[in-house]
């Protein structure tokens, strides 16, 4: 009996008998991805209370500059508002009440996107119904920014309203664009 081996199946057994094995070599190269998720972060940050003592004249009476801190990934920009919940209010007797203006400047700012004050000033006039004062900046891609807010309390003339604490209080607001 003739057995006739094809080229392939003698090749195996010849290995096999001269205890050869044959290798089979992996991939040499591979890769792998890496992904990091980027959520959006919109942050409007306010510093501590501000107090002063007013100083009994006609002159208003200007806060020290308020450094508020303002963060937008945004790659389309954001849009920030400071906004007086009304004018100054006598914290004893809510019938006495003065003006307050606000004022917004850049104090700094990074990113590739920049910051542009877009209403610079604003000022309550409670006697005419005007009880809100809004000043607003817009930044055009992503960027943080260090805003400047400030606060005046006007006094008109000093001794027609009542000694006493007067308040008002300022909401910052950020929006993407």
């Amino acid at each position: 009996m003739k057995f006739a081996l094809r080229p392939i199946a003698l090749l195996s057994a010849v290995a096999v008998a001269m205890g050869v094995v044959a290798r089979v070599d992996a991939a040499t190269t591979d890769t792998q991805k890496f992904t990091a998720n980027v959520a959006v972060n919109m942050s409007v940050t306010a510093p501590s209370d501000a107090v002063l003592t007013h100083d009994e004249t006609d002159a208003n009476q200007a806060f020290t500059a308020q450094p508020w801190s303002v963060i937008g990934n945004s790659q389309n920009g954001v849009s920030v508002s400071f906004a007086t919940n009304g004018p100054f209010v006598n914290t004893a007797d809510a019938t006495f009440k003065r003006d307050a203006k606000l004022g917004l400047s850049i104090n700094s700012q990074t990113g590739p996107g920049a910051f542009t004050v877009s209403q610079a000033t604003a000022q309550t006039d409670y006697a005419n119904s005007v009880n809100v004062a809004t000043v607003s900046a817009v930044s055009d891609g992503v960027s943080n920014a260090t805003l400047d807010l400030s606060v005046e309390f006007i006094t008109g003339t000093f001794g027609t309203f009542a000694a006493g604490t007067y308040e008002t209080i300022v909401t910052g607001t950020i929006t993407a664009l």
